[in-house]
């Protein structure tokens, strides 16, 4: 997939490239390439470019003809685009690098909407003297879009001259960065003050570098990181050597990982000592710079960062939240999804425009602005008390939460529960991930012996089913699985798995029957929690860990099904997670404050095994298991006394619903899960409401609530 940026500059590109290779054919196309847009910044600059190649050592001896006829050529294919040009320049001198590559160095280059926007919110909002640095700055699209932020003329020279400072491994990114600010003036002469503070190093490995630097702090951290993390992927030296495979696929020839391992080990040691903010699991290079950036920012400095939306949800970036809560006076955070092509990657990636502002003094409520589903962040923020998030999420990840009311609802929801992990609470489940599809994948048999177990893994899991879909072929994300109806499912898995090739307490869990979960999941999808009741004799993959209450029996394992399968649970898991439902997600989500002796909790015990029943029954009734969840819902929402706008609310989060039912006369989609669910709690509240006729109006149109558009 294509970014955006890379969609407009197709056609630029294409002519760079011609232009390099007539000036340049026996230099190396990249370096070819930064000598045409040097001729593009030249003339977009205004300044003169055998000076500016005789002053930055940059003119190449093999140069053919004129450059400045094809300069002129690239300005006005860029002019066809809606990129600024020296956001262009800087875009186009990026480094081509292999995807391999890209990928390991978490090189993902800013676009320059992104870029505009963070140089846009943090920019005005200097106040301090110091320098305007980015620490893994590349072809210097952020600090250009800083300086474009000032008007032309000598505000903007003296602070190129000044204040901007960049640093790269790259000499190429470097020079692709002095081009770009340079096409910003006129004047060689602030070019040449920006030029001695682009510095070709490590950021991570310099630090006294940047305390001789910058020895009162930076007035203005800028930067998009790199983001990886730092470990060694067999898949990812496999495609480096030249295989071509599918993630998950197994490996025809070993790979070894001694020597790259041993290279990294030596590396973290170098970047990480010394650092205090970096939290348990593997290290991350964004989260390395972000506590330089932390460091490096002066009193009432701005640290303006892209980073990926971990940062406020992970269990591993607990300490850095914590610090960046006590060290910002003034936080802002935007949390936008990549489905407007930013990067070159799956659009349901999410990610973090953070600014704040550095230092002691009163510290305001946090600004947060989730975007929508098109992309769009809204015009006003949500203001969260910081106070009131730390009794809400202990751990100070942020809720993604739109608006007001869904703060407000959340916060309450939050107050009024005990967590799942909450030591104090009725909950405290044992996880086991009981089978490693990757390492334990030696063992596994195609057909199965009389020694051997099925394998369930994360496509068989959906609400209250654990055969929803069945296996058909291939291996990996490219295997092919097929949705099942509920009454005539089966079950098929892919593999077996020997008894005695299992650890002991994972083949004793397959014992007995248990909660397991699916935890590929994502806020978007139609539901986001899918939890099923696993029989017996069933071993479950990675992707579909298991619960147990050493506290509890049956009755509290089907309440806990009965509650995280429930929209409200659903909602509050929705603005916590990505794309994994991992053990510390689930552990942080609140649930309502119900015993499985109490008639509310015994009454969702026995809906929650009567759905659990209908799976495989030929029989089974569909409309009234709609209503049998519709019941759980309104329960659910009545034990935390939701009002009926309240439950609105909740399902307005939920547009996929009801996709295949039949729609009720001049209305576009059906709505009979949420008539359904209204209708219920209205009726449990002896209220009138319109949810009542339109779920009858539905009926009569033979639309079904709670069938998933791909088993309908």
């Amino acid at each position: 997939m294509k970014s955006v940026e890379e969609t407009h500059l197709r056609a630029t590109n294409g002519l760079l490239d011609h232009a390099a290779e007539e000036l340049c054919p026996s230099s190396e196309l990249s370096d070819a390439r930064l000598t045409v847009l040097e001729a593009a910044a030249a003339v977009a600059g205004g300044w003169n470019l055998e000076e500016f190649w005789n002053l930055f050592g940059q003119r190449r001896p093999d140069i053919l003809g004129n450059p400045l006829p094809w300069a002129d050529k690239v300005l006005s294919s860029i002019a066809d685009t809606p990129i600024p040009v020296p956001l262009a320049l800087s875009a186009l001198s990026r480094e081509l690098i292999p995807t391999a590559q890209q990928r390991k160095s978490g090189a993902y280059y800013t676009d320059w909407r992104l870029a505009e926007q963070l140089a846009a919110q943090s920019v005005p909002m200097i106040r301090t003297d110091g320098l305007w640095i980015d620490t893994a700055c590349g072809s210097g699209v952020l600090l250009t879009a800083a300086a474009m932020t000032l008007p032309a003329g000598n505000k903007r020279d003296q602070v190129i001259r000044d204040k901007l400072t960049g640093a790269d491994l790259s000499s190429r990114a470097l020079r692709g960065a002095l081009l770009s600010v340079a096409s910003l003036t006129n004047d060689l002469s602030a070019v040449s003050g920006f030029a001695g503070r682009l510095l070709q190093h490590d950021s991570l490995a310099s630090r006294n570098t940047w305390a001789e630097l910058a020895p009162i702090g930076a007035a203005l951290i800028i930067g998009n990181p790199p983001w990886e993390k730092l470990k060694v992927s067999r898949h990812e030296i496999a495609t480096g050597l030249g295989h071509v495979r599918h993630y998950g696929q197994g490996y025809e020839d070993e790979v070894d990982l001694a020597r790259p391992r041993a290279e990294l080990l030596s590396y973290i040691e170098q970047i990480a000592t010394g650092t205090r903010l970096q939290g348990k699991g593997e290290h991350d290079l964004y989260k390395l710079f972000l506590e330089l950036g932390i460091v490096l920012a002066a009193d009432d400095g701005i640290l303006a960062l892209i980073v990926p939306a971990g940062l406020i949800r992970s269990q591993g970036t607990e300490t850095l939240r914590n610090e960046l809560d006590g060290a910002s006076r003034e936080l802002s955070i935007s949390v936008i999804e990549n489905r407007a092509r930013h990067f070159a990657i799956d659009s349901r990636f999410k990610f973090l425009s953070l600014v704040a502002r550095v230092g002691t003094g009163e510290r305001m409520p946090i600004n947060l602005k989730v975007a929508d589903r098109t992309g769009a962040l809204p015009a006003e923020p949500v203001r969260i008390s910081r106070a009131e998030l730390r009794a809400a999420r202990e751990d100070m990840s942020i809720p993604e939460v739109r608006s007001s009311e869904e703060w407000n609802l959340f916060a309450r929801l939050a107050k009024d529960s005990y967590t799942v992990g909450d030591q104090s609470g009725p909950w405290r489940p044992t996880y086991r991930r009981e089978v490693d599809m990757t390492l334990e994948k030696k063992k596994f048999l195609r057909t199965p012996d009389a020694e051997s177990m099925p394998l369930l893994e994360g496509r068989h899991v959906s609400q209250y089913r654990w055969r929803a879909k069945t296996y058909q072929s291939g291996e990996g994300r490219s295997a092919i699985w097929r949705p099942e109806p509920l009454a005539r499912t089966t079950l098929k898995t892919q593999w077996f798995i020997p008894v005695k090739s299992m650890q002991a307490a994972s083949a004793e869990r397959t014992t007995r029957p248990r909660i397991g979960f699916c935890d590929i999941t994502g806020q978007t999808n139609e539901r986001s929690l899918l939890l099923a009741r696993v029989p017996a004799g069933i071993a479950c993959g990675n992707k579909v860990p298991t619960l147990a209450f050493p506290e509890g029996g049956a009755d509290r394992e089907d309440l806990f099904l009965a509650l995280t399968n429930s929209f409200v649970v659903d909602w509050m898991m929705r603005r916590l997670v990505t794309t994994t439902v991992n053990f510390f997600l689930l552990d942080s989500l609140p649930l309502p404050k119900v015993d499985e002796n109490s008639a509310t909790g015994r009454e969702l015990v026995t809906l929650a095994r009567s759905i659990s029943a209908a799976e495989s029954d030929p029989k089974v009734n569909l409309s009234e298991i709609g209503r049998l969840r519709a019941r759980i819902d309104a329960l659910v929402a009545s034990i935390w006394d939701l009002r009926l706008e309240d439950m609105e609310l909740v399902l307005r989060d939920f547009p996929l619903l009801d996709r295949r039912q039949p729609a009720l006369d001049d209305e576009s989609r059906s709505t009979i899960t949420r008539d359904a669910v209204l209708a219920e709690l209205a009726d449990l509240y002896e209220m009138q409401h319109a949810s009542t006729s339109r779920l009858k109006y539905g009926q009569d149109k033979g639309a079904i609530p709670y069938i998933p558009a791909e088993y309908a």
